[in-house]
């Protein structure tokens, strides 16, 4: 339990932290054409729901413990995602259901970000983002007592972009390293992480009305380094996406 609390109270002093900075990607810049009301043109900062397909590795890096107790696995999991303006959520189960036969797996994630304009035309957005990641991930074996279970907390920076192809298509493309710490249960300061992840987003513009179809790709790698060699792992991960962006 009080382990979990303490996954609450750095999610909430993660929010705390961005309640300070003003959100500037929340500006929506769009406009409606007078041709077909309710159209959106120009640089638009969707809002997406949508569900993945992801295909996670999780090996081990350290040395000295026995198969038995070690977590590792390569198989498909499913995330629900919600992508908006300043916040990215989403939660991922793995298990019997997604072809996952020794081990079980449980991810909840939260980012929250500020993007700082580089570069912009009236088609085209060019940005710095600074985020702040909290991400909780659990992996139990079925037939032993082994298991992985870290919480950590990370920040970062790189590059994305936002630009239309015509009125039809939208393209939406962050990446970004990120490095921060990792604690498991009974304690504070575990050990390190380091995290690339990036995006890519085709928004189908106006499909349903104003609101859009996506399709689109993810990719995440977190490096775990925790003191001692029992929770020294890698995670990489491929996730195909189709969404709802309003």
């Amino acid at each position: 339990m009080k382990y979990y609390l303490k996954f609450l109270f750095t999610a909430i002093l993660t929010g705390t932290i961005f309640i300070l900075l003003p959100i500037s990607s929340q500006a929506q810049m769009f406009s409606i054409s007078d041709d077909e009301p309710g159209r959106r043109e120009g640089i638009y900062f969707y809002t997406m729901i949508g569900a993945s397909w992801e295909l996670a590795d999780f090996s081990y890096q350290g040395e000295g413990i026995s198969d038995r107790e070690r977590v590792d696995f390569n198989d498909s999991i499913i995330r629900l995602r919600l992508d908006s303006p300043g916040l990215d959520l989403s939660f991922a189960i793995g298990g019997t259901l997604t072809g996952m036969d020794d081990a079980s797996f449980l991810n909840l994630n939260g980012r929250l970000y500020n993007g700082f304009p580089i570069a912009r035309a009236q088609n085209f957005l060019l940005m710095l983002p600074l985020q702040i990641t909290s991400d909780l991930k659990q992996i139990r074996k079925n037939q032993s007592n082994a298991e992985f279970l870290q919480s950590s907390l990370s920040i970062g920076t790189g590059l994305s972009t936002i630009f239309n192809l015509g009125d039809a298509v939208t393209l939406d493309i962050r990446s970004t390293p990120n490095y921060g710490f990792s604690f498991s249960q009974g304690s504070l300061f575990g050990g390190n992480l380091f995290k690339f992840d990036g995006k890519a987003l085709l928004h189908i513009n106006n499909l349903f009305g104003s609101n859009a179809l996506t399709l689109g790709y993810y990719f995440d790698y977190n490096r775990y380094r925790i003191e001692g060699d029992l929770n020294d792992y890698d995670y990489t991960s491929h996730s195909i996406t189709i969404g709802y962006a309003f």
